[in-house]
């Protein structure tokens, strides 16, 4: 972020006020008012940036789901390291697949297929989500644009389309029915939806 190193400094300094191993006192809280003022103004320059930016114009959904979600290092210090480390391959898996889907809807076992495939390449020394804890966890990322919508559909000719991500996938195959089941369809599509 331009300009930003001053506000920053400010921040520092008032959070160094104050003694987590004492009582709390008004001079602390006022530290802690004048940082949480830096923080506030960083972030709305931050979001002025990515708004105005040239190479990017960031969407107010992608900015939204950036000020909500928590930082990886914060989550292992609340979660501890194993969760924290799950969440973030599942966001990290969504974000080198999201843009490459050909279909208009994308199963949940296609979709746990992948990450496995993913997983391996990547992190062949972890452990895989099982597909109901993928599924659920991949909700948040993958919904959070509002491109994606996690339904149970009738993938019909919404996964009429080649889909070169799905050739080679030794857990998964397409089982040619129409029957409903979950994931994720992307959004304005209305072929497939249920209504009861």
């Amino acid at each position: 972020m331009r300009n930003t190193e001053q506000t920053l400094n400010t921040a520092i300094g008032e959070l160094r006020c104050l003694s987590p191993n004492s009582p709390a006192s008004l001079d602390e809280l006022t530290a802690l008012s004048a940082a949480r003022d830096c923080v506030d103004e960083l972030l709305r320059s931050c979001v002025a940036q990515l708004r105005a930016g040239p190479q990017r114009t960031h969407s107010w959904a992608d900015i939204a789901y950036a000020l909500g979600a928590a930082s990886g290092n914060a989550t292992r210090q609340r979660y501890g390291s194993e969760l924290a480390l799950a969440d973030e391959q599942v966001r990290s898996f969504w974000r080198a697949f999201a843009d490459r889907f050909a279909w208009e809807f994308l199963p949940a076992g296609f979709l746990h297929a992948l990450y496995t495939q993913w997983m391996g390449a990547e992190f062949p020394e972890d452990a895989r989500l099982s597909r109901e804890t993928f599924t659920r966890r991949l909700k948040v990322p993958a919904t959070a644009s509002g491109e994606w919508a996690h339904t149970r559909s009738r993938p019909g000719v919404m996964m009429n389309a080649a889909e070169p991500l799905a050739v080679g996938l030794a857990e998964w195959s397409r089982d040619g029915s129409n029957d409903a089941i979950y994931g994720l369809r992307r959004s304005g599509t209305t072929s497939g939806i249920l209504t009861a």
